[in-house]
């Protein structure tokens, strides 16, 4: 029977593979393999990075969006730094070309929970609606007095 739990777990294999295989080919030999298929650098950095965080999104759907792009993001900026121990060029451009890939995946999840947010709370201000998000109440910080911290209520 197909169940969330088990496409998850499908899911995480086939995300492992996958990240396997693009590690393989970002740290390899094979530079200017993406030609092949009609892309150009740059393009195929957005496209394996958008993969990543979508695989991500999926994989690990207890964890915040928000986190997982950041995870992803590191990990651009570490394939990059790790391309310059293969020999293989090191471009701040395509670092950035990882991060727009990431943020073309994070951000309609984003932009759907505004709209929500929006939908349900016309009329109250942004700073009204970020205090109703209970994922975010563990997180805040409030100092009862200084050098105290009280997590809020």
């Amino acid at each position: 029977m197909l169940t969330p739990r088990r496409i998850v777990m499908a899911a995480r294999l086939g995300f492992a593979l996958a990240a396997l295989g693009m590690a393989v080919l970002m740290l390899g030999p094979f530079q200017g393999l993406e030609q092949v298929f009609g892309l150009n650098d740059k393009a195929a950095h957005v496209i394996a990075f958008y993969g990543v965080a979508s695989g991500l999104f999926l994989v690990a759907p207890n964890q915040r969006r928000d986190d997982l792009a950041l995870y992803v993001i590191t990990a651009a900026f570490g394939a990059e730094l790790l391309q310059a121990l293969t020999g293989r060029s090191v471009s701040v451009i395509d670092f950035l070309a990882g991060a727009g890939g990431v943020a073309a995946a994070w951000a309609p999840g984003r932009i759907e929970q505004l709209r929500q947010a929006f939908r349900r709370h016309p009329d109250m201000t942004l700073a009204e609606i970020d205090r109703l998000d209970r994922r975010l109440r563990r997180r805040r910080v409030e100092t009862s007095r200084p050098g105290v911290a009280v997590l809020s209520p």
